[in-house]
Order: structure tokens, then C-alpha cells, then sequence
């Protein structure tokens, strides 16, 4: 019988080693202005759009062009049109739902997602999945921008109008609307904007996907700029993760994880880390419960607090589901009294690895009972047995996607 544990002791290398590419010493772009828009970021920022046609002398148009992201409101209405940051969420949307050949829909707010849900079982309707994503966190939910990887069909626009307007949604982004379904929103609101794209399956995600010469591009506010190719995940699915890692300690003795992830606990996992990867910013820490997402500890400047967070906002959606009075400022207080923890049964993936034990110890406390990290720090054995004595899976990516957008 093959003993258990695959050895990951030397994977801590890869964060200070030096992986330079190759990059034009000069560099031509060519944009071409698809319109002009409402106007920035704020309101004092004017604004327009631009599609890349030409970088570096070679045609890099084809992912603008296929993807053909625009407003489709007839009646010129919707605050007057998209915003940068109306824009900027879709985009946002569309690359993490990329990831998901099944229904889902993503609610975007600041270019973070704040409710996310995709087809756990075969009979979910797409309205039922809206419903899900937008009750994972009502309040944040308000005012989002709803982006679905399916056309938007009637009875799923009766579910988004179903709480207007105590419950407003800002923007609405499908890849196609069934006949009828956009007036049906201009009689409901003049204020919702509505937009339409295609072809998500062009936008890359995996490693070797074709990503049409074009980089990503980092502004910075002293004039700069940085290169860096895209981020393309080598996860494709579970079988890309190591489920039984192992560290060896500077004593030479081995630390091996005890327990596999269950088969619903790896779904949720590579949903988990597919949401992280394009709708948390670093520090992220995403947890997910049967398709659903329960908390985005997103941003937050220590990955404990990451975690933190996520348990407290996790926590007091809860009680917001179940209309129980709380005191927002006493944080998890009385989370006994819910009558479904949302922690039990779901999963945290976190985009870079745990520096101590302190944020696998918190997942625990609170029920959690599988995480996928990268691995790599230089306390990963004591990760390990933390995780172990809690009785946590915790399989491995080898690969970190920090995102500071």
C-alpha cells in the first residue's frame, strides 16, 4: 500500500526566486474608443472606453470583440447610462463566472463580490440561484451590480423586481434577455441599467489558454505602469490539487494531512478558489457552502483578520436571514441562537498561505471543516497539525492568486 503524503517541504522556495519573462524594452498600444461614459469612478472624473486593437505590433482585439460588452436599455434611461465603476463590476462579474459552465449568478459592489451562487442540484432554476446569491448577504447585495452567465429569462426578472424597491439592484448584466424581458425592466424602474455581453468562454482562465498577446496592466500613481502576464489558474479541477500534502521539519519529521475533502466539500473548494481568484482582493480568504456564498474576508491588511472578518459578516448574514435582533458591534455574539450556523458545512479557500496556525484554528471554532491554501510558509508542519487535531481537510494548490486591483 502507497504511503500517504505528498512532499511540498520545498514548495516555500518559489516566493524568492526570481521568475522574469520577456517583455518589449518599448511598448506601442493602440486603443480604439468604443464610447464615451457617464462619467469616471466619481462624478468629478470624466470618462470614455477603450478596446486594445494593437499592442506591441500585434492585433490583440479579439477577447473586446467577442465579448461585445454594452448598454441595451431602449429608452435611454438608467441614471443616464454606465458608469467606469458600472463597467468595471460587469467586467469583474464576467471573470468570475467564467469558471462556471453550470447557471450561476455573481452581485458585484466595488469590483468585490458580495453574493455569489451557482447550481448545486440539477432542478435549481436560475431565479432560485439569484435568490440564493442575493440572500447570501441582502444589505452589501443592495444596489449591486447582478451578472448572470445565462440569458435573463421572465421569471427570474420577477425575481430580481420581487423586493423593489426596499431591495434595489443598480445594474443588470446577461448574455442575452428573452423577449419582453427588458421592457418588462423599463416599466419596473427607470433607474436600473442594463446591459448585455458574449462569449465568455473566450476570456482566459486555465494555464495554455490563448490569451490574444495582451497583459495585464497595473497603473500606479507615480506615473507608472507594470506589465504582468495574465493570471491563469492550474487548477482545472480537483484532480489538479495535491490532497495529501506533506512538510518535513527541519528535525526530518514528517507532517502529512490526515483526511480528504469529501466530494461536495471539493466542488465548493474549486468554487471558493474561483470566486478568490477573480472577486476578493488580498488579504482574501472566500467561504462557500453548497454553491453559495457565505463570507468574502476581502482586502483586509492580515490574513487572521481576513478570516475575522469573513466569520463576523458570515455570521451576522445569518442573523439577518433569520431576522434576529443583534448588536452589530459585538460581532458573533449569540450565534447560538441561529438555527443554522452557516459555517457548518462550508469550506474557505485563501489566496496566499497561513502565516501561523491562528486562522485554521478560527475556520475550526466555527465549523469549518475543509480549506484549500497554497502552502509555502516556513510553519506549514504546524498549519498542518493545527488543521489535523481539528479534523479539517486541507488539500493544497501550490500556486497563490493575490489580487491587488
Amino acid at each position: 500500500m502507497m504511503s500517504r503524503g505528498t512532499d511540498i517541504s520545498q514548495f516555500k522556495r518559489v516566493y524568492r526566486q526570481r521568475n522574469e519573462g520577456e517583455f518589449p524594452q518599448n511598448l506601442t498600444l493602440t486603443l480604439t474608443k468604443e464610447n464615451d461614459l457617464k462619467y469616471g469612478e466619481n462624478p468629478n472624473q470624466q470618462a470614455a472606453l477603450y478596446s486594445v486593437s494593437d499592442i506591441a505590433g500585434q492585433q490583440a482585439e479579439t477577447i473586446s470583440s467577442l465579448t461585445d460588452l454594452r448598454s441595451v436599455r431602449s429608452d435611454g434611461r438608467g441614471k443616464g447610462g454606465l458608469s467606469l465603476t458600472n463597467l468595471m463590476d460587469i467586467a469583474r462579474g464576467m471573470d468570475n463566472l467564467k469558471y462556471f459552465e453550470e447557471p450561476a449568478v455573481v452581485i458585484m459592489k466595488h469590483n468585490v463580490v458580495s453574493g455569489f451562487a451557482v447550481q448545486n442540484v440539477n432542478n435549481q432554476s436560475l431565479a432560485e440561484i439569484y435568490r440564493l446569491a442575493r440572500d447570501a448577504d441582502r444589505r452589501s447585495n443592495f444596489g449591486g451590480a447582478v451578472i448572470l452567465n445565462r440569458p435573463l429569462d421572465a421569471t427570474t426578472v420577477e425575481a430580481l423586481l420581487e423586493l423593489y424597491p426596499r431591495h434595489i439592484v443598480d445594474v443588470i448584466a446577461a448574455p442575452g434577455f428573452e423577449e419582453g424581458v427588458i421592457q418588462r425592466i423599463e416599466e419596473a424602474s427607470r433607474m436600473i441599467r442594463i446591459a448585455e455581453f458574449s462569449r465568455l468562454d473566450v476570456l482566459p482562465k486555465f494555464v495554455g489558454d490563448e490569451t490574444h498577446g495582451l497583459f495585464s496592466i497595473k497603473e500606479m500613481p507615480t506615473g507608472r505602469v507594470a506589465l504582468q502576464d495574465f493570471f491563469l489558474t492550474s487548477v482545472k479541477s480537483a484532480d489538479d490539487l495535491i490532497l495529501d500534502p506533506k512538510v518535513v521539519d527541519k528535525e526530518g519529521n514528517p507532517h502529512v494531512m490526515e483526511r480528504d475533502p469529501t466530494p461536495q466539500e471539493l466542488k465548493d473548494l474549486l468554487t471558493s478558489w474561483y470566486i478568490n481568484i477573480a472577486g476578493a482582493r488580498s488579504n482574501g480568504v472566500v467561504l462557500v457552502r453548497n454553491g453559495v456564498l457565505v463570507a468574502n474576508g476581502s482586502g483586509q491588511v492580515e490574513r487572521v483578520g481576513a478570516v475575522e472578518q469573513a466569520i463576523m459578516k458570515g455570521m451576522q448574514k445569518a442573523f439577518d436571514r433569520e431576522e434576529l435582533e443583534y448588536d452589530p458591534l459585538l460581532g458573533i455574539t449569540g450565534f447560538e441562537r441561529l438555527k443554522d450556523n452557516p459555517f457548518h458545512g462550508a469550506v474557505c479557500s485563501s489566496d496566499a498561505f497561513f502565516p501561523f496556525p491562528d486562522s485554521v484554528e478560527r475556520l475550526g471554532q466555527v465549523g469549518v471543516k475543509a480549506i484549500l491554501q497554497p502552502y509555502g510558509s516556513v510553519r506549514d508542519a504546524m498549519v498542518i497539525d493545527s488543521a489535523n487535531k481539528l479534523g479539517i481537510a486541507m488539500p493544497a494548490t501550490l500556486e497563490r492568486c493575490f489580487g491587488h486591483f
